[in-house]
């Protein structure tokens, strides 16, 4: 987690991209920010845009909603943890996570406790929710497996292709009976009859 070090681009609620970064999300432009530390700091913006890379969660806050000394937060996807949705009775939905400092991110790694909460005021939580945590599942599983790269692509579908082609080569049913099976046919016929009477 960091404060402060996303590098921002020229327009509001834009970034520079890592190398190899992909933004898969964007949130609607006020979507509030608190990050708390009880009894150290408090960050708070009433309105921002929070972005979902393949590497990170990145907040920018519009200029106008943030203290002076707030200009940007990220954390990368694995230091997000215990994720959850709130859906109140009234009032918007919210997003919040317990977030773990990275050295040099701006925040004394010693701080515990770090929460992390978004307000989606124009909706958007669930559809966050659900690409975070899709996310999370496949950088997890590409370090789990040593591999700098994360695939984030589904496998194909499955896709019905009718009824399975006929047998080629003589194979299916025969346009006639075998040689001999009248032949077989009839002395059954004469052995059941035999055993009859």
């Amino acid at each position: 987690m960091s404060l402060n070090w996303v590098m921002l681009g020229s327009t509001p609620h834009t970034f520079i991209s890592l190398p190899h970064e992909r933004t898969l999300y964007q949130s609607p432009p006020r979507t509030s920010f608190t990050l708390t530390s009880p009894g150290s700091f408090t960050y708070t913006t009433s309105s921002g845009v929070v972005h979902i890379t393949n590497q990170r969660v990145i907040y920018t806050p519009t200029p106008s909603s943030t203290p002076t000394n707030f200009e940007s937060f990220s954390a990368p996807i694995p230091n997000l943890l215990d994720s959850r949705v709130a859906a109140p009775f009234f009032g918007p939905n919210t997003w919040s996570a317990s977030v773990q400092p990275v050295s040099g991110g701006g925040i004394p790694p010693a701080t515990s406790a770090i929460e992390l909460k978004l307000v989606f005021k124009d909706g958007g939580a669930f559809d966050f929710y659900g690409m975070f945590e899709r996310v999370k599942e496949r950088v997890l599983q590409a370090r789990e497996a040593g591999s700098a790269e994360v695939h984030l692509e589904d496998l194909p579908a499955y896709e019905d292709s009718g009824p399975p082609p006929p047998p080629q080569g003589g194979g299916g049913v025969p346009a006639e009976p075998p040689p001999g099976y009248e032949e077989v046919q009839r002395q059954s016929v004469v052995a059941a009859m035999v055993g009859k009477s």
